[in-house]
């Protein structure tokens, strides 16, 4: 089997450590620009299949099992189990819905979050070229998952934050381990940020003081997305359905969640293991997402971008970890949408509250069981079921699967507020993160990381991180 990058918009073999290509086209300054790509040999073609049909859930290898995960021999001994999420068959709400639903709980990942299976294939390369200092821009999942694999590694994570990112986010990802860069004021936007970020990366810097770049234009993270289309065919097939749902639901906002699923799906229809493909569904927040844009335009050859101006306030504290006015990875899962005949959908805050509400009330014995509990974000995918229902996409007999890409554990005062007026399904809520709380594997008893806030400037941005670099070195034995 060969693996090689290639860029995602000239179709070059690429080399560039930045993760970019000096083709030319303006948006992949700071979008994913690269991907990976494999050639299979036909011995190699029998050893996977065989691989896939003996995927254990129960195994504590999680996506370590799948051989189409690049340098996972790479993998450090004694790491937590990332993958093997469950499976659960809604019968309740499926009933209400008079639909086959089954969502994919990808809560039950060690931080929380789908996020650990994008972190542990960046730390797979990362491994692969001996390096043990990362850098990553991230306000909220991806950084605090970052964080968790730094301190159980003993690696050195620096993460980048916009101005405007809410303090208690800020806080937890210090309280993870990770120094934090503060860009600019209240007023300086994740976008803003990301490009001063982008540069940093673009120019070298991170590559000349042997840091790692985990953030999303890292090809790696997608790697670590397709791990999870595997599992839900597998998983199909041994709850007695047919191995591909006909719709798969995903909240995105930069994208790479479901450009990594659709790529895992290809896969296994490459390799032959199913026949069919699957819809693909972006469930995003209304007026504050560019992949339900580019799909509404058919676009595919370049990012949109969405103003927010009709975005609505409540709308936005809702869905406040997926409201995005670019998405970098936005072009691969536009397409993804478009080339499998799905379907963009768009909800508002009382669609995520009714979707809650429904949840809790239908599926309350599996949710206390389990201990499942939708962070704000992955209620936008059950939403999104019921919106497919209505406009006639999602007829009786077909199956979705929305995935459930966080635990609301972490988002206590959100949910609170979103269920304000009943007392009850509160209380539930609150048993739920009791129990939840102690399966997280957070990292807090260990010193908390330090935090520069700098103007949004490119210099003063650069500065920071270099007097981190040089701050550790000291306190470095």
């Amino acid at each position: 089997m060969d693996q090689w990058k290639r860029c995602l918009h000239c179709g070059t073999l690429n080399v560039a450590e930045t993760f970019s290509c000096s083709c030319g086209a303006d948006w992949t300054d700071e979008y994913r620009s690269v991907g990976l790509h494999f050639n299979l040999y036909q011995p190699d073609v029998e050893a996977i299949r065989q691989a896939i049909y003996a995927y254990q859930f129960d195994s504590e290898a999680g996506v370590l099992q799948y051989p189409l995960l690049p340098y996972r021999h790479h993998a450090p001994a004694g790491l937590f189990t990332v993958g093997g999420t469950p499976l659960y068959r809604l019968d309740g709400l499926g009933d209400y819905y008079e639909r086959d639903i089954y969502i994919k709980n990808e809560g039950d990942n060690p931080s929380g979050c789908f996020k650990d299976r994008e972190t542990l294939a960046c730390l797979l390369n990362t491994r692969r070229k001996g390096i043990n200092k990362v850098a990553i821009y991230s306000s909220g999942n991806a950084a605090a998952s970052a964080a968790l694999f730094a301190r159980h590694l003993n690696l050195q994570l620096i993460t980048f934050v916009a101005g405007d990112t809410y303090e208690e986010k800020i806080r937890y990802i210090q309280e993870q381990g990770s120094d934090v860069i503060v860009v600019g004021d209240q007023d300086t936007t994740f976008e803003e940020g990301f490009r001063l970020y982008s540069r940093l990366s673009g120019r070298g810097v991170f590559q000349e003081q042997a840091f790692d770049n985990w953030a999303v234009r890292n090809p790696f993270r997608v790697q670590g997305d397709k791990t999870t289309a595997v599992e839900i065919s597998r998983q199909l097939l041994a709850l007695g359905e047919a191995a591909v749902p006909d719709y798969v639901i995903v909240p995105s906002a930069n994208g790479s969640h479901l450009a990594g699923l659709w790529r895992g799906f290809k896969e296994l229809h490459q390799l032959g293991i199913i026949d069919t493909l699957p819809k693909m569904v972006v469930a995003g927040i209304r007026h504050a997402n560019p992949i339900c844009e580019a799909v509404r335009r058919e676009q595919q050859d370049q990012p949109v971008i969405c103003s927010l101006h009709d975005l609505h306030p409540q709308d936005a504290k809702m869905g406040s970890i997926i409201v995005a006015q670019e998405g970098y990875d936005s072009v691969e899962a536009a397409k993804a949408v478009l080339a499998s005949g799905g379907v963009a959908v768009e909800v508002s805050a009382p669609a995520i509250q009714q979707s809650m509400h429904d949840f809790l009330t239908r599926e309350r014995e599996l949710a206390l069981d389990k201990a499942i509990l939708p962070e704000p974000a992955s209620c936008i995918a059950l939403a999104a079921v019921r919106q497919l229902r209505e406009r006639g996409f999602l007829q009786p007999g077909e199956v979705s699967v929305p995935v459930i890409t966080g635990h609301g554990a972490k988002a206590k005062e959100t949910l609170h507020n979103l269920l304000r007026d009943e007392p009850k399904l509160i209380r539930t809520m609150d048993r739920i993160v009791q129990k939840k709380i102690p399966q997280l594997k957070s990292r807090k008893a260990g010193q908390a990381g330090r935090r520069l806030s700098v103007p949004a400037g490119y210099g003063s941005v650069q500065q920071a991180f270099l007097s981190l670099c040089r701050a550790q070195a000291v306190s470095s034995p």
